[in-house]
Formats: structure tokens, C-alpha cells, sequence
């Protein structure tokens, strides 16, 4: 798994004489420039967020489920991303959060693997008197499930409100998978490749552009009054 954190020792983007009016500076004006690039990183990564785009400035691959709205793609990531880690030497940008972190990685680097039937069946098991979920019923609806409703005559498609009232989990689930087309047992696939496109939000594109950075920071800070 690729990692899921940016780390940053401004070092290596400094000419000679960058590096000497680097050292020369006390250990609390080098964490401040390290925790100030680190920021600027931060505050770029969200931007690409909000504007979903690579770090190459290609939009983010698309979903692949239309269904999950138009909501942009990595907003939660975006905003828990911090400074984790910083000191005189170096600075990391990342997520406090291992499962965060986790997730992360696997948005940032993309990623293929194969799931199973039965592991889906174990991951998704829920009580069966739970009732049907907002979204199963927004998918009923458009797949055009209808019920035939005390006082009204012939079928008619009921509301998200009702199919919530009157439905449980496990049966909406099934009418899904009927309406599909999909046989409740014993159909469809056993197993898939699932891939996670890569949507690289996280870092400075080149090193140049980090070089150019973290001058910028340290001649603010060497003109700045101490």
C-alpha cells in the first residue's frame, strides 16, 4: 500500500546558500517555515479537492455509480488533513486517523482487488427486522417498483416516505435484486474485480514546485522581524 502522508525536509529543495540562511536560523523559526510550507501544502490539496483535480491538473476519474449524487469526490478527507508532525527538520501532512489514512491511500494511489459474493453477504449483514434504507427506496422507485395501495385502484409507485414505513431492509434488498433482473439465489456473479481509479489530491505536483515554495516561506521568514 502506497503511503498516505506527505513528508517534507525543506533541505533538499534549498540551494547552498538557502541551506546555510536555513541553519542559521534558530529551531523555532525552521519548524515555523516547515509547519507554514506544510499549511500551504494542506490548503493546495484542498483546493484540488474543490476543484477535483489531479495533481496534473486532470479532473478526477469519474464514478462509476451514477446513483452516488453529485456530491464532490474526497470532501471528508480534505477537511480532517493536518499537520500530524513537526519539528526544526521536517514536516509530515496526513490524517490522525489510521482508518482515515488508510482510505486515503487508496484514493491518492488507486487500487485493484478481487471481492467474493460471500464477502459482500458477510459485510452487509444486517438484522432482518432493520427497515429499508433512503436509498434503497429512491432505487425502487426508479426502477419502477409498484404496490397495489388500500383505496386506490390498479398499481401505483409508492413514495420514498412509504417504502421506508412499510418496508424492512433484507426485502427491499431482494426486490432490487429481482427488478434487476438478477435471481434471488444462485444468480449473477460469484465474484469481481473491483478498481479504484487514482485521484491524486495530496502534495505539490513537481519538485520544482516545491523548491519554489519553500523559498518563498523562508525568504518571508528571513525578512521578517524576529
Amino acid at each position: 500500500m502506497g503511503r498516505s502522508t506527505f513528508e517534507l525536509d525543506a533541505r533538499g529543495y534549498l540551494g547552498v546558500q538557502e541551506q546555510l540562511a536555513l541553519l542559521s536560523l534558530p529551531p523555532n523559526l525552521r519548524r515555523r517555515l516547515l509547519n507554514n510550507v506544510a499549511k500551504r501544502i494542506r490548503s493546495m490539496s484542498r483546493q484540488r479537492i474543490r476543484q477535483q483535480q489531479n495533481l496534473d491538473g486532470s479532473p478526477f476519474a469519474p464514478r462509476k455509480n451514477p446513483e452516488a449524487g453529485q456530491k464532490k469526490m474526497e470532501t471528508g478527507l480534505g477537511k480532517l488533513l493536518l499537520v500530524t508532525r513537526v519539528s526544526p527538520e521536517e514536516a509530515e501532512l496526513g490524517w490522525r486517523n489510521g482508518l482515515t489514512g488508510w482510505i486515503a491511500a487508496q484514493q491518492h494511489h488507486g487500487k485493484s482487488e478481487r471481492r467474493t459474493a460471500a464477502q459482500m453477504r458477510r459485510w452487509n449483514r444486517v438484522h432482518p427486522n432493520l427497515a429499508a434504507s433512503e436509498r434503497q427506496a429512491r432505487r425502487l422507485r426508479r426502477l419502477g417498483f409498484r404496490v397495489r395501495r388500500e383505496g386506490r385502484k390498479g398499481l401505483s409507485r409508492p413514495s420514498v416516505a412509504w417504502i421506508l414505513e412499510h418496508m424492512q431492509y433484507n426485502q427491499a434488498g431482494l426486490l432490487i435484486r429481482i427488478l434487476q433482473g438478477e435471481r434471488a439465489e444462485g444468480g449473477g456473479a460469484q465474484s469481481w474485480d473491483i478498481t479504484l481509479p487514482k485521484r491524486q489530491f495530496l502534495g505539490v505536483n513537481t519538485d520544482r514546485d516545491t523548491r519554489l515554495l519553500v523559498n518563498q516561506v523562508l525568504r518571508q521568514i528571513l525578512n521578517s522581524p524576529r
